[in-house]
């Protein structure tokens, strides 16, 4: 084996577990009700995920709303910077037709890590940036 493989081993086994060491548990809740022309929409799917730049984001928690359209999640992750949390709803109002469900992502701000974001009413209805429509 020669020194540049060795070299690359020693970092991939010290980053296994010295990294974790460095690692800080934080925390997020967030809760809201959903709106579809200001009515509640029940059953939406809600997704709290952790945002990562190198692997795919890590699904945190999930939830579907209640009859009233409310929605709580919470979920945590050991990360060395800040977690980057955001929810994915995924829901069909206003869909362009029978079928279809709209998914959009609401990022979460990062003054609401450790504690809880209460995104109040969440209207729908409204598109939202990136937004994607699945038929």
């Amino acid at each position: 084996m020669n020194k540049d493989m060795q070299s690359f081993l020693l970092l991939g086994v010290l980053a296994t577990y010295c990294l974790p060491v460095w690692a800080k548990k934080q925390n997020i809740t967030v809760k809201g009700v959903t709106m579809c022309d200001n009515m509640p929409m029940q059953n939406v799917h809600v997704e709290l995920y952790e945002h990562d730049i190198l692997d795919p984001n890590d699904l945190l928690s999930e939830t579907h709303t209640n009859s009233s359209g409310e929605f709580n999640v919470f979920g945590e992750e050991d990360e060395m910077g800040t977690i980057e949390p955001f929810v994915r709803l995924t829901h069909d109002c206003k869909v362009s037709k029978p079928g279809c469900q709209r998914i959009g992502n609401y990022i979460v701000p990062k003054d609401k890590i450790d504690g809880v974001y209460d995104m109040s009413s969440v209207a729908l209805d409204v598109v939202v940036h990136g937004e994607k429509e699945k038929c």
